[in-house]
């Protein structure tokens, strides 16, 4: 038996036992299918990026995450329709052809037309947040950068 398992025992509420199956996802569910291809895997970021197009004027976004062929951008205020082909302008990087794949509340999903430096983005944002990753080392003596297992984690 799983932790998983041990989490959605017959003591949990139907809700809780709901949540703990809807975490763990079945091995027909991460596979890739036709329907469903792949995902390549998401990197986060909050970068502020410009989002323009045809008929459109550039306006303020924030990319909450991206990968080497699509990014997720958060807007209160723009809200593109499927298809449509959007021009990002993110710092520090030529403008991207992006065409619009998914659209959500309060965001949405591009495929972009050329591939995307992830590494450069993840350079670029660990330059961009050297001083705020110094502070929570001095403050916290954590470092942002450093991959922590669980074991190294505290309960809330």
């Amino acid at each position: 038996m799983t932790d998983i398992d041990d989490f959605a025992s017959s003591e949990r509420p139907e809700w809780l036992r709901a949540l703990a199956r809807r975490a763990a996802p079945s091995s027909d569910e991460t596979a890739a299918t036709p329907e469903r291809p792949h995902r390549a895997p998401r990197v986060r970021t909050l970068i502020r990026a410009v989002i323009g197009g045809e008929g459109r004027t550039g306006e303020d976004v924030i990319v909450r995450n991206v990968s080497p062929g699509g990014m997720c951008i958060a807007s209160r205020t723009l809200l593109p329709s499927m298809g449509e082909m959007l021009r990002v302008s993110l710092p520090g990087q030529a403008d991207l052809q992006a065409q619009v794949r998914w659209v959500g509340k309060g965001e949405f999903g591009v495929l972009l037309t050329g591939g995307l430096d992830v590494n450069r983005i993840q350079a670029t944002n660990r330059q961009r947040n050297a001083g705020f990753g110094a502070a929570l080392e001095r403050l916290l003596g954590v470092r942002p950068q450093e991959t922590r297992g669980s074991a190294g984690t505290r309960a809330c």
